[in-house]
């Protein structure tokens, strides 16, 4: 997709001009979409969730293994009362799970998408 951007230096307006034939149908298409909405705000909170750096701690903790929350707290240095906030948060928008054994609860990244999110973001970070 090709943008110009023509200013007018008189007045400061900007004039747009776009080189595509379906920018007014994807905008279209879009604009009304209640599941794109929805869509972007799921998308939102999941970025927010692992924007978090005591929550990413916990996530890249977790990506090595199963894990209850003392040894979360004693990898992450967090205290045991926010990182269970941080847990409950977590679990709640469906990016960890647990599940009990004997008298621990032991908590474990959700599903692969997490993994893959997390390891491309990791990748990510040395690109310049």
């Amino acid at each position: 997709m090709y943008y110009t951007i023509l200013v007018n230096a008189n007045i400061g307006e900007y004039m747009e001009s776009c080189y595509t034939k379906n920018h007014i149908e994807i905008r279209e298409k879009l604009s009304k979409s209640k599941e794109y909405i929805s869509s972007v705000e799921k998308v939102s909170t999941i970025f927010s969730l692992l924007g978090e750096p005591n929550r990413m701690k916990i996530i890249l903790a977790l990506m090595e293994g199963e894990l209850c929350v003392y040894h979360i707290c004693e990898i992450t240095g967090g205290k045991q009362s926010a990182t269970s906030q941080h847990l409950r948060k977590l679990k709640d928008n469906h990016v960890v799970k647990c599940r009990k054994e004997a008298n621990q609860v032991l908590y474990s990244i959700a599903d692969e998408h997490i993994y893959s999110i997390v390891k491309t973001a990791l990748l990510h970070k040395d690109c310049k």
